[in-house]
């Protein structure tokens, strides 16, 4: 069961970090204050990436520990997440 969640959110982590990447228009938050440039969510989205292939490997193999794996990616989660916090408010312009 974990291992199902862990790896429908990490797919849902890595086509999210993707289209972020590709947006042409970045705020003044995301690219100046937490420098979220498209290099970056590349990378959250490769590391999301390696986190599907893992969950995918957990579900194969049983004997791995899943649990360890999801709050890891929680982690990586929420530092994704944060970088969209403030600029989420709509207050700023876009670039």
């Amino acid at each position: 069961m974990w291992g199902a969640i862990g790896l429908g959110c990490a797919a849902c982590m890595t086509v999210l970090a993707m289209a972020a990447g590709a947006r042409s228009r970045r705020s003044f938050y995301e690219h100046d204050v937490y420098g979220m440039s498209p290099v970056t969510h590349r990378a959250y989205a490769a590391a999301a990436l390696a986190f599907v292939a893992l969950f995918a490997a957990c579900l194969r193999y049983p004997v791995l520990p899943t649990v360890p794996f999801l709050g890891a990616f929680a982690v990586l989660a929420i530092l994704y997440g944060a970088s969209f916090v403030r600029g989420a408010t709509g207050e700023d312009e876009e670039r």
